[in-house]
């Protein structure tokens, strides 16, 4: 038999602390906006306007908030609360805080906007925009987020829609006349003229937010902003 093998205790425990570091550092990469990949250079002042964008909330609300979202993006579902970050009890998904604490209360208004966070989702928003015409956007957006691995496949995102009460003919006409489709671009090129390099990012009136920061932090700002 072989003599067994020498551990460095020191060595062994500088490692396991470098791997702890590894993976707080990769944690806060996906909450804020990539790991430096993205600069944080922001312009003075924003250009943005709502055009065709979905709406929620008090049309005359003190407080517009803008999402930056993509519906295959991971970080935009943490954010819209389809999951939650294990082991940090005090992180709060912000949409749904925000919709039920200044949303519902008209004290904010929230607009969404595309902005290709992941590259796979053009099919899921394709039907979310044609739903917004029947007062479904909303709901497919909370539904959405919760089935990310199916956002490219325009059958299953149509059938989805079927299922939160759409009606099919409306959706396949507006579908086959690509009546949004040219949001896709529109959409991301607003958000890059903007600053937006990535997702989740948010527009609080005239305040920038990257990445899927827990309520508390939105929730400063939008008090400043009342």
């Amino acid at each position: 038999m072989g003599e067994p093998a020498y551990v460095d205790k020191k060595e062994a425990n500088k490692a396991l602390i470098i791997s702890g570091v590894v993976i707080v550092i990769l944690i806060a990469g996906l909450f804020t906006n990539g790991f430096g990949l993205f600069d944080n250079d922001e312009p003075e002042n924003f250009n943005l306007e709502i055009g065709e964008a979905p709406v929620l909330g008090n049309p005359n609300a003190p407080v517009v908030i803008y999402e930056f979202s993509d519906f295959s993006c991971p970080a935009c579902a943490l954010a819209a609360g389809a999951n939650s970050i294990p082991n940090n009890p005090s992180w709060k998904a912000p949409l749904p805080n925000i919709k039920k604490e200044y949303v519902d209360t008209g004290k904010a208004k929230l607009v969404f906007k595309y902005f290709p966070g992941h590259g796979t989702g053009a099919e899921a928003h394709r039907v979310g925009w044609c739903l917004n015409d029947q007062g479904l956007f909303w709901k497919f957006h909370d539904e959405v987020f919760t089935q990310q691995e199916n956002t490219g496949n325009l059958e299953t995102m149509k059938s989805l829609a079927l299922t939160i009460g759409a009606n099919e003919k409306i959706l396949d006409e507006c579908l086959e006349q690509k009546k949004y489709d040219s949001l896709l671009q529109k959409d991301r090129v607003l958000g890059a003229s903007n600053g937006v390099k990535g997702t989740p990012a948010f527009f609080v009136n005239n305040n920038f937010i990257s990445g899927a920061q827990s309520f508390e932090q939105f929730k400063k700002i939008i008090d400043k902003e009342l």
